[in-house]
């Protein structure tokens, strides 16, 4: 269900500089930061297990709200904040995703509200910037695909939902269409899982030693259980914080990485999803 108006996804593309993929009424373009060795662990960070820049616009009644996630190196971050505030974006979150990560990578979070010529102008600044930083100081490369051992229908059982195998990384991206979230900014508009609200899993590796690194989209109520559950586990807790402005309701997000079997992983992962639930239940029952 759509509750804006199409964009005009020509426009759009042409403001940034970058061809995007519209899902339902969301346009998302994705750039890959495959310009940058990420390592943790051992373990290197493939795009798609957790490096990959994007923005994500969808258009309400009358204006357009774009939500957006840039992967930064550490001497990238002055510009890229500089550039988004220029741009007329708020900077919404700026934190890590992993730790003992070599060299040090940071997120940031944007938002905005305007017509398509400002947001998608408002990117290419941010990427420019950030172009401008890596051609002077030019790093590492990463490498195009990591190896994968992984039964991976064994883990879709565990999860109890489909996941995607690219590049030797097998990720899990799931929505929360059961709690619905509005930006009380943007006209009401309705942020869904394309626009970045949604929890996910990527798993690399192979049976017996895989990493496992990703994102809880959690209610208030639900931050605590799902900490305990994941530390129970052994799994690290490495971030909690906002992505978002103005939305109702408030949701935190809560980036987790993890070593070990890659069944015992999925299971522990599996408990703390269970654990989400069950305290939705709880919530909704006890709510007057």
């Amino acid at each position: 269900m759509t509750d804006g108006t199409m964009l005009d996804q020509k426009n759009l593309e042409a403001a940034a500089g970058i061809a995007g993929t519209m899902t339902g009424d969301v346009l998302k373009m994705s750039v890959p930061r495959s310009d940058v060795k990420v390592t943790v662990d051992g373990f290197e960070i493939v795009p798609f297990m957790g490096l990959t820049t994007w923005a994500a616009f969808r258009k309400g009644t009358e204006q357009t709200t774009v939500m957006g996630d840039i992967v930064l190196m550490e001497d990238e971050v002055g510009v890229a904040v500089s550039a988004a505030i220029e741009g007329g974006f708020y900077v919404t979150a700026l934190h890590n995703h992993f730790i003992r990560a070599q060299p040090e990578v940071l997120f940031m979070h944007i938002e905005a509200t305007a017509d398509e010529a400002t947001l998608g102008q408002g990117v290419r600044k941010i990427l420019d910037a950030v172009e401008t930083i890596r051609q002077t100081r030019p790093v590492n490369p990463a490498i195009k695909e990591v190896p994968n051992q992984l039964d991976t229908r064994q883990l879709e059982d565990i999860i109890g939902a489909p996941g995607e195998l690219k590049d030797g990384v097998f990720k899990f991206t799931l929505g929360r269409p059961e709690v619905p979230v509005r930006c009380s900014r943007c006209g009401g508009l309705e942020i869904n899982s394309v626009m970045g609200y949604n929890t996910w899993a990527a798993f690399q590796g192979t049976e017996e030693r895989a990493a496992v690194c990703g994102d809880f989209a959690m209610l208030e109520l639900e931050v605590a259980p799902i900490i305990r559950e994941l530390r129970a586990g052994g799994i690290e807790v490495v971030a909690v914080h906002n992505h978002m402005f103005f939305e109702e309701p408030r949701i935190i997000f809560l980036h987790y990485w993890g070593i070990g079997k890659a069944t015992d992983l999925a299971t522990i992962l599996g408990r703390a999803l269970a654990t989400q639930k069950q305290v939705q239940s709880d919530d909704a029952c006890c709510s007057p």
